[in-house]
């Protein structure tokens, strides 16, 4: 029982440090994460199977970082994706992102 205080507060720290790490690929990540995005837009939406096409790209993407077990540069290709669509074309966003629109 006594080592558990210090068990916890190394934990504690740890976590802490995991908060917001920047990545060494967090630039290219975000500007992928657009890209992806403006391809999506782009695509003419009464066309299910690009737009699904564009979809699969952007998750193949994305998915480069999270192969390399880089979960900041994971979160900064989502964050820039989300941010381009939700700017360039809201009702696309919206019904991409569903649960977004019951946080409001």
């Amino acid at each position: 029982m006594k080592h558990l205080l210090p068990i916890v507060f190394i934990a504690l720290m740890l976590l802490g440090g995991c908060g917001e790490k920047k990545s060494p690929l967090d630039a290219e990540a975000r500007d992928s994460g657009m890209r992806a995005a403006a391809a999506l837009v782009a695509v003419d939406h009464t066309d299910t199977m690009s737009m699904e096409r564009a979809v699969m790209d952007a998750k193949a993407k994305q998915s480069v970082y999270a192969l390399k077990r880089d979960s900041a540069a994971v979160r900064a290709f989502d964050e820039a994706f989300r941010s381009y669509l939700k700017e360039k074309d809201r009702a696309l966003y919206q019904s991409i992102f569903p649960e977004d629109n019951e946080k409001r």
